[in-house]
């Protein structure tokens, strides 16, 4: 057996991936590199005007005391949620792992969130589509799409 995938053809690969190169390019890359642009430019309120500044906006923004406070106070925050949510995570898996009175009642509720989400997200779902309120349903009927799934 070879380790390595097999495909019959050259296209086939790149075919493949030009669905995720896709949703890279549209979603990240094209927001980032306008959010670049932008930063170099200074636009009236309505945004019809622009001017070019360079890195003038980094330079004020870099030296505004209160904007320098909102970045420790995020670092703060991170580091805090981070440190208490993998302190958590740890205290559970240890007690889990433990041989205690109701450890098979204590496993349950920790495999809870995994059984929830489903069942909230059909029922979501089922809301959205529902052909007499639902926001999609509305929505194909206005397009003149007959829709009843019962």
């Amino acid at each position: 057996m070879s380790p390595r995938a097999a495909f019959p053809g050259k296209l086939l690969p790149y075919l493949l991936l030009t669905p995720q190169l896709a949703v890279t390019l549209v979603f990240f890359i094209w927001p980032a590199a306008q959010a670049l642009k932008q930063s170099v430019f200074v636009e009236d309120a309505f945004g019809l005007t622009s001017r070019f500044v360079g890195l003038a906006n980094f330079s004020r923004i870099l030296h505004d005391p209160n904007y320098l406070h909102s970045i420790g106070v995020t670092a703060v925050f991170s580091l805090a949620v981070a440190a208490l949510g993998l302190g958590l995570s740890l205290l559970l898996a240890v007690m889990a792992d433990h041989v205690i009175r109701g450890a098979t009642a204590y496993k349950t509720l920790l495999i809870w969130p995994y059984a929830v989400a489903p069942a909230v997200a059909a029922a979501l779902w089922g809301f959205l589509f529902d052909p007499s309120i639902g926001e999609v349903a509305q929505a194909l009927r206005f397009l003149g799409i007959r829709w009843n799934y019962l």
